[in-house]
């Protein structure tokens, strides 16, 4: 990577962002105000206090309170457990070493298989740890029981300043959040009208559709969750705003289609219902902004002076306007469709069925067990960072164990030079704690602003801050010490742990991000042909509905995007092409969907057009579902050709309808989008057939004339 393009990269992602600088300033003052009773107190191990409120602080209030209480608490569980074994072994190191490996192997593959995210490691990583304390400390059983108890008071004390400043100080709560994702999806629909209205350039508008319509509703609806947790005024209207969201995600699939019409379909929408449509969605933007939920109906109804085609985009958007409107209203309210809720389960559903996430947890222990042996035979404590770091960088995949790691070194650098900066140059200069907090508290924004980052770049700041406190919290009085020895071992220990853990999962059960990614890639080809399918009404028996296909299609691109990321640290993965064949898939999908909304209107179209739409479709599935086994490795034909049926379906059509009447403008519409869809799955065509070498048409192809 260039210089240019790693600034580039940095500028990018340390812009600020809605929230982030009031985020960064209710760490750093929890950070500071921790200070007082570590320094009042003498409290030992301080960094331990910081650290927690790294780990639980999230965008909302209450993901913040839930991950203080769920970590709290599987902390305590993991610490209390390992000192109950530490009483089991206390005269027998073998049988401590094998408890060790015990709570290594567990911690991790909780890790894999708990769905709440963190906290399978807030019980393995501290339980594992409290075992190799006699290891790193003198094997005095009371220094042992002072230091656990000392290490649990600074997570309580952390835990309680942080939560109390963010419920003090923070109005991101997810209601709030919420609102904001829904105005942020109904004001790219408004610039992407008011954009068509004036003739101006669509793309940005449209990329920022198509990504709202591939992520689909599971955002606004984690948000909704937490927002009934702690909202009593949000759960009693659950229902009818998971109603809200999923019209939004429907207008929002709908814009996504209409920018994807062609340039002359475009341009013969009307002027005016275009911005009618567009101040349809200001004023429900305004009606959000203004805590108007449920949204009053005379808001955003239509005047019924415009006259549109039934099946046209614009009058479906029109029509979900007003549905958002009406959405709590009394006679619309039981007929209005709500996202169903998803039965919480604590694990994945394969977590016990699944042989990978055992053998995940053994690799990542075998190379733990590794670095203990090389610090306590090296007689070096100091380096007992390299276990952490085997824990910490034991991910799914080899990319993304690359990531995290890569991540983790570069930050233990630039926080280890922030520290030594602060140790030679500032602290000798500093004799009064309004001179440390300024100190403390630069260093501490520094980290918090990199950790409420993306989450490209969210870990670096976490352990920027972790290595900056090391320097400054090693002791618990005010003054800090001047050696700089913490910080070399540090570097050392993750250097160590990198390597370790490196040579063992290229060696043991390898999972190459590449290999998931071309896999993840043919499933989503393989539900785009089951959705083709759909629409010709061949599903099989007991096959997904359009629904249930729109939801497991928008979770599988997540995964593929989160693939692809990982895959660039890997040495000769594919990852430009991948993207090239994602993003005509993503296309695929977001015309697919415009086209599945409007499925019952397919019967208005003349009955020859209906056929050969049917037989489109089900080639459409044959081509797909070669595609995915294309991926897969597997022989297929790559079938070609799609694009001279639809042109022979669009003449056709043509000859036979007038634009000027609604029916047959809804009819053109339609194969308007039928093209933007064969332009996509052709592009996926030729993109395989340039993989693979190989030019089969398939006879399906052949189309013959309507007329």
């Amino acid at each position: 990577m260039s210089l240019s393009v790693l600034f580039d990269f940095l500028r990018r992602e340390l812009t600020p962002t809605p929230g982030r600088g009031g985020a960064t300033f209710r760490l750093t003052l929890s950070c500071i105000i921790a200070t007082i009773p570590i320094f009042t107190h003498h409290i030992p191990h301080g960094m331990i206090v910081m650290i927690v409120m790294y780990l639980v602080t999230v965008e909302d209030t209450a993901g913040t309170l839930m991950a203080t209480v769920l970590g709290g608490l599987g902390a305590t569980f993991g610490i209390a457990a390992a000192l109950l074994a530490l009483e089991i072994c206390v005269d027998l190191p073998w049988l401590r070493i094998c408890f060790f490996a015990i709570f290594l192997i567990g911690g991790l593959f909780l890790k894999s298989t708990i769905s709440i995210p963190g906290l399978g490691s807030a019980i393995g990583l501290p339980g594992a740890l409290t075992l190799v304390i006699p290891d790193i400390l003198p094997s005095d059983p009371e220094v042992l029981v002072d230091f656990l108890l000392w290490a649990w008071t600074c997570m309580t004390v952390g835990l309680t300043v942080n939560i109390c400043v963010q419920l003090l100080l923070s109005r991101s709560d997810p209601l709030t959040l919420l609102k904001r994702e829904l105005n942020t999806r109904l004001r790219a629909v408004e610039n992407l009208l008011e954009n068509l209205a004036e003739n101006e350039s669509v793309e940005l508008s449209a990329a920022s559709l198509d990504h709202f319509a591939i992520a689909g509703m599971s955002r606004p609806l984690a948000l909704l969750k937490s927002a009934a947790l702690i909202g009593p005024w949000v759960r009693e209207r659950r229902e009818g705003i998971a109603t809200i969201i999923t019209l939004v995600d429907r207008l929002v699939t709908a814009a996504a289609a209409l920018a994807k019409l062609p340039a002359q379909s475009a341009a013969l929408l009307p002027h005016d219902l275009l911005m009618h449509v567009a101040d349809g969605c200001q004023r429900a933007c305004r009606a959000f902004d203004e805590l108007r939920l449920p949204v009053p109906r005379e808001r955003l109804a239509s005047t019924g002076e415009h006259k549109t085609s039934p099946v046209s985009l614009l009058a479906d958007m029109e029509q979900i306007l007003n549905q958002i409107a009406s959405a709590f209203s009394a006679d619309e309210h039981d007929r209005l469709r709500s996202t169903p809720q998803q039965k919480f389960s604590l694990f994945v559903p394969d977590a016990f069925d699944n042989p990978g996430h055992l053998r995940f947890g053994i690799k990542g222990a075998l190379a733990a067990m590794i670095c203990y042996v090389l610090f306590v035979g090296f007689d070096y404590p100091g380096i007992y960072t390299s276990v952490i770091t085997c824990f910490v960088v034991s991910l799914s995949t080899i990319g993304a164990s690359n990531q995290k790691g890569l991540l983790r070194f570069s930050a233990a650098a630039v926080g280890g030079a922030m520290g030594l900066f602060a140790l030679v140059y500032l602290f000798p200069h500093v004799d009064t704690i309004g001179g440390f907090w300024v100190v403390f508290g630069a260093g501490t924004a520094v980290a918090a602003w990199v950790n409420f980052g993306s989450p490209r770049i969210s870990y670096l700041g976490y352990q920027i801050g972790l290595t900056f406190y090391k320097s400054v919290f090693q002791s618990g009085t005010f003054g800090p010490s001047v050696s700089a020895t913490v910080l070399r071992d540090r570097l050392i220990g993750v250097f160590l742990g990198l390597i370790v853990y490196g040579i063992v999962e290229h060696y043991l059960w390898p999972v190459s991000a590449a290999t998931r990614m071309r896999e993840r890639l043919a499933d989503v080809l393989r539900s785009l042909g089951e959705l083709a399918r759909a629409r010709a009404g061949k599903r099989p028996a007991g096959g997904r509905n359009a629904e249930d296909l729109r939801r497991l299609i928008s979770q599988q691109a997540t995964d593929l995007q989160n693939f692809i990321e990982s895959s660039k640290f890997e040495i000769g993965a594919d990852v430009e092409r991948v993207e090239r064949v994602t993003a005509d898939a993503q296309s695929a999908f977001v015309v697919s969907l415009a086209i599945a909304r409007h499925q019952k209107e397919r019967t208005e179209l003349p009955e020859c057009i209906q056929e050969s739409l049917v037989r489109l479709d089900t080639e459409m599935a044959i081509a797909l579902t070669a595609l995915a086994d294309v991926e897969q490795g597997k022989d297929a034909a790559i079938p070609i050709g799609i694009d001279d049926t639809i042109s022979t379906l669009e003449n056709f059509a043509s000859g036979h309808m007038d634009p000027g009447k609604d029916a047959d403008e809804a009819s053109l519409e339609s194969l308007a989008l039928y093209r933007e869809l064969a332009a996509a799955v052709s592009r996926l065509l030729q993109s395989a057939s340039t993989k693979t070498e190989k030019e089969l048409i398939s006879p399906l192809m052949s189309i013959p004339d309507p007329a």
